[in-house]
């Protein structure tokens, strides 16, 4: 009993779940299995037929491996975001590798559960394409942005929007700095200086253990928008 309420809890954690009668709500949580991850501990693989992951604790990264081996970051997930669902609403195997960053716990449903839910509750499935189409315009974005902005500016963009997320002008990187780089497009090398020449500028100040404090938001609203990047360097 312990346990169902404990993948009850983790069901309860996702939006497009919502809608659904607590009935049903406990039926997806008797089907789920609940798994915890080490860091770096792959939660599944590219060719995987998964169900739903849902990130109960921790945070999970997902990826994709460039020709060059190169790992570049597709998106991060913290408590109540969850993946798969490219996968499962295509009924195909997943294009993309999940890892978890720090000990992680993820509820995972089924595939076969999951798609009998989405026929007998199309509000589900309506909800989890929204949720699909708000992810690929995300990525649509970012591609405009490494293609039309610099680096600086997509950084700027990016630290906006970790204070946003955090409500808080002061907040940690919420990964390492080789993934904030290639989910930006760019270098670690490179976005140490960009974070170096933010921090010039007065927008930002960097503290120990990935902190960062935006101290001028104005102006780093301003460097986001392309008006005067404190120091130039490559995109």
């Amino acid at each position: 009993m312990r346990d169902h309420d404990h993948r009850f809890e983790c069901v309860r954690l996702v939006p497009i779940f919502d809608g659904l009668s607590e009935a049903d709500q406990h039926r997806i949580a008797e089907t789920a299995v609940t798994r915890t991850f080490e860091p770096r501990e792959q939660v599944y693989g590219a060719g995987d037929r998964t169900g739903l992951h849902i990130v109960h604790r921790g945070q999970v990264k997902a990826y994709r491996l460039t020709e060059g081996g190169s790992e570049q970051l597709v998106r991060l997930l913290s408590p109540g975001d969850f993946l798969g669902e490219s996968a499962l609403l295509a009924d195909s195997v997943s294009d993309h590798f999940a890892m978890a960053i720090r000990r992680s716990e993820v509820c995972s449903v089924p595939r076969a559960g999951m798609r009998q839910l989405l026929v007998e509750r199309p509000a589900v499935a309506l909800q989890m394409l929204q949720t699909v189409s708000g992810r690929l315009a995300a990525a649509e974005e970012m591609l405009a942005a490494v293609t039309g902005q610099s680096v600086g500016e997509r950084l700027a963009q990016q630290l906006l929007h970790l204070a946003d997320e955090a409500g808080s002008a002061s907040f940690r990187l919420p990964t390492s700095k080789r993934d904030l780089a290639s989910y930006l497009g760019t270098t670690p090398e490179t976005l140490s200086r960009r974070l170096g020449a933010l921090q010039r500028s007065g927008a930002v100040r960097l503290g120990p253990q990935r902190t960062v404090t935006v101290v001028d938001r104005r102006r780093l609203e301003q460097l986001g928008a392309g008006a005067g990047p404190p120091d130039r360097g490559p995109h």
